[in-house]
C-alpha cells in the first residue's frame, strides 16, 4: 500500500463527524453519513453492472449535490471518474468516451443513442437490494482523468492518482481547509480546480456549497457570495478581475479567495488584498501537477509590477532549466520542471507523449518531473515569476488552450485554405481567440456557417470569438506564418464578418446599449441588428457588458441578455432605472 485513497480520507471524516453537513445545494443538505451511504449505493450499481475495477467511468452530471456522491461512488468501486461536461458537443463527448476507454456512463438522465452502458444516478436514500463488498484501493490507483487541449487537434487525458490528490488535501498549510468551513463548488467540473473544491472539502470535514448558477453575471455571483459567505473560493483570472471591477465589496464575504489560470493584474490583486477581510492567494499549476504547484499569498502592503506565481507547495519541487536540461543562473529565465507530490501518472493511451513530458530521473527510477513548457525565473526569497510559454499554449477563462487543436479543426472545413489561431488581449484586458482564415482556392468562405460547423465539434471555450478573412497569411523568413504580423482584429465594426447591414440605433436606450457593447468589445460602433456574440463577445465579455449596462442605468438579467443577443431585441427587454441619464 502506498498511502490512503481519497475515499479512505473521506471515510475518516464520516467516522469523526457523521451528522455534519457535507454538501449544501439550494437549501438541501446531505450529511457525511448520508453522502457515504449514497456513494456506496452508486458503487454497488457500478459493480452490479459488471464495470471492472480499474475501469474509467464517465460522469455526465451538472454541478449539483449529485456530483460529489457520484464521483465518490466511482472511486469506491475502484474506478477512475472522467468528467464529461453535458454542454460539450457530441463529437468531443464521443472522443473522450473512446479515448478514455470508459466502461460506462453515469448520468442523471440517460442519453438516447449512447452505445455504452448507462447507469442512472439514484436519489439520496435509495438503497441497493444487496450491498456488495467494495474493492481495496490504494494511492497508486488512478482517481480521475481530465482532458486538456492538445496541439495535435485532439484533447489529451491526464491521469491523476489518489496519492497526488491526498498530497493536495493534506500537505500544505496554505490550503488547509478546516472542519465546518464552507468551500464553494463553483468551477466547471471538467476543469481541474474542481478537484481542490471537492476533495479539500470532503477529505477535511468541511461543507461543500454548490453554486449552481455559475457566473453568468457578477450580480448573481455577488448574491451567491453574500448568501453563502464561503470560507474558500476559487475564481479564474478573468472572472476575478471582473469581480474586483464591478463588485469588490463581494470579496469581503470570502475567507480565502484563490485565483489563477492566467497572468494576474497587480492592480486588481492589490485592490482585493487591501480590503483586509479576505486572504487573497495567486495560484499556479498545470493539470499534470494536480491543480496547484505553487502559491503566492498576497500581502496588502506589497507593491509589485507583476504578481509572482509564488513558492512551491509542500512536497513539490520546482527547477528552472535551460534547453539542455541544466539549471540556469539565479534570476535567469528558463523552463519550469516540476517534481514531487503532485506529478500525475501521465496521459491516457499516449506513452510517447508521456515520456516526453514526464521525465524519469534517473531513467527507470520511477521519480519523475513534469516539463511544464512555462518560462519562469526564480525571485529572491524563493518565489517564482511567470515569463511566458515555450510553445503557443495559452489560457482562456482558466482553460488551457492549444491553438493548434483549433487550427486542425478549421482546416478540416472544406472552404478553408489556411488557418492561424491566436489569443489577443482586447481593450478591456480580456483575452479572446481569433481565427485568421484564408479561403480555399475558388472557395467562398462564409463565417456564419463555419461558426455553426465548429460549435458542433468544439466546446465553447475553444471557439474563436472572431474570424478575420485574409487573402494570404503573412510569412516569416522561413516561410512559416508570422503571427506577429497579423492585423489587430477589433477596432472597426465594418471589418468584421457575418454581420448584417449596419443600422443606426434610434432611441436613447438603443444608443446606450450599442455604446456599452462597443466599449466592452473594443469596437468603433455597434449596429441595431448586430449580434453580441457575432461581434466577438463571449461569456466573460457578457459579464463585463452587464456590469456596464447596470452602471448606465439599464437593469437586465443574464438570461434576458443571452436570449436577446441584438441591440434591438435587448432594448425591448431592459428595464430603465431612475439612475439612467434619460430618467
Amino acid at each position: 500500500m502506498t498511502g490512503p485513497s481519497i475515499h479512505d480520507l473521506f471515510r475518516r471524516q464520516v467516522a469523526a463527524r457523521p451528522e455534519a453537513v457535507a454538501v449544501r445545494d439550494e437549501g438541501h443538505v446531505v450529511t457525511y453519513r448520508e453522502l457515504d451511504s449514497w456513494s456506496d449505493t452508486i458503487a454497488t450499481q457500478l459493480l452490479d453492472a459488471g464495470v471492472p475495477v480499474g475501469a474509467a467511468v464517465a460522469v455526465a452530471v451538472d454541478r449539483s449535490m449529485a456530483y460529489p456522491a457520484t464521483v465518490l461512488g466511482v472511486l469506491k468501486a475502484g474506478c477512475a471518474y472522467v468528467p464529461l461536461d453535458p454542454a460539450y458537443p457530441p463529437d468531443r463527448r464521443e472522443y473522450i468516451l473512446a479515448d478514455s476507454g470508459a466502461a460506462a456512463v453515469l448520468a442523471a438522465v440517460p442519453e438516447p443513442g449512447q452505445t455504452l452502458p448507462q447507469i442512472r444516478i439514484p436519489a439520496p436514500g435509495d438503497q441497493p437490494q444487496t450491498r456488495r463488498a467494495l474493492p481495496d484501493v490504494d494511492g497508486t490507483h488512478v482517481a480521475y482523468v481530465i482532458y486538456t487541449s492538445g496541439s495535435t487537434g485532439r484533447p489529451k487525458g491526464v491521469m491523476v492518482e489518489h496519492q497526488q490528490v491526498a498530497g493536495l488535501v493534506s500537505l500544505d498549510p496554505r490550503l488547509q481547509v478546516g472542519p465546518g468551513q464552507r468551500v464553494a463548488l463553483f468551477s466547471a467540473l471538467a476543469f481541474d480546480a474542481s478537484t481542490f473544491e471537492l476533495w479539500n472539502t470532503l477529505c477535511n470535514g468541511a461543507e461543500l456549497v454548490v453554486f449552481r448558477q455559475g457566473w453568468s453575471s457578477i450580480e448573481e455571483l455577488g448574491k451567491h457570495l453574500r448568501d453563502h459567505r464561503p470560507d474558500w473560493l476559487f475564481l479564474t483570472t478573468g472572472l476575478f478581475h471582473l469581480l474586483v471591477e464591478y463588485d469588490p465589496a463581494a470579496i469581503d464575504m470570502v475567507g480565502t479567495l484563490i485565483t489563477g489560470g492566467d497572468v494576474l493584474s497587480p492592480r486588481h490583486v492589490r485592490t482585493a488584498a487591501v480590503r483586509g477581510t479576505a486572504r487573497v492567494i495567486a495560484a499556479y499549476g498545470p493539470t499534470e501537477t494536480t491543480v496547484f504547484a505553487s502559491l503566492h499569498v498576497v500581502h496588502p502592503d506589497e507593491t509589485l509590477d507583476t504578481v509572482p506565481i509564488g513558492r512551491p507547495l509542500t512536497g513539490v519541487r520546482m527547477d528552472v532549466l535551460n534547453e539542455a536540461g541544466e539549471p540556469v543562473a539565479d534570476g535567469e529565465t528558463g523552463e519550469l520542471w516540476i517534481g514531487g507530490a503532485g506529478v500525475a501518472r501521465g496521459y491516457v493511451g499516449a506513452p510517447e507523449l508521456t515520456a516526453q513530458r514526464f521525465v524519469a530521473e534517473p531513467p527507470g527510477s520511477g521519480v519523475r518531473r513534469y516539463r511544464s513548457g512555462d518560462l519562469v525565473r526564480a525571485l529572491p526569497g524563493g518565489e517564482y515569476e511567470f515569463r511566458g510559454r515555450v510553445d503557443r499554449q495559452v489560457k482562456i477563462r482558466g482553460f488551457r488552450v492549444e491553438p493548434g487543436e483549433i487550427e486542425a479543426h478549421l482546416c478540416e472545413y472544406p472552404d478553408v485554405g489556411a488557418a492561424v489561431v491566436v489569443a489577443v488581449e482586447d481593450a478591456t484586458g480580456l483575452k479572446r481567440l481569433v481565427a485568421y482564415l484564408v479561403p480555399g482556392k475558388d472557395k467562398e468562405l462564409r463565417t456564419k456557417e463555419l461558426r455553426g460547423w465548429l460549435s458542433a465539434r468544439l466546446p465553447a471555450y475553444l471557439e474563436p470569438s472572431s474570424f478575420v478573412l485574409l487573402p494570404e497569411l503573412p510569412l516569416d523568413a522561413n516561410g512559416k506564418p508570422d503571427r506577429s504580423a497579423l492585423p489587430y482584429p477589433w477596432t472597426c465594426r465594418d471589418d468584421l464578418t457575418a454581420l448584417p447591414e449596419y443600422r443606426e440605433p434610434a432611441d436613447e436606450v438603443e444608443r446606450v446599449i450599442a455604446g456599452v457593447w462597443a466599449d466592452s468589445l473594443g469596437l468603433d460602433k455597434v449596429g441595431l441588428d448586430d449580434d453580441f456574440y457575432l461581434l466577438g463577445g463571449d461569456s466573460l465579455h457578457s459579464v463585463d457588458a452587464l456590469g456596464r449596462m447596470r452602471r448606465a442605468g439599464l437593469e437586465v438579467s443574464a438570461l434576458t441578455f443571452f436570449q436577446s443577443p441584438t441591440v434591438a431585441e435587448l432594448a425591448l427587454a431592459v428595464h430603465v432605472t431612475e439612475t439612467g441619464p434619460w430618467a
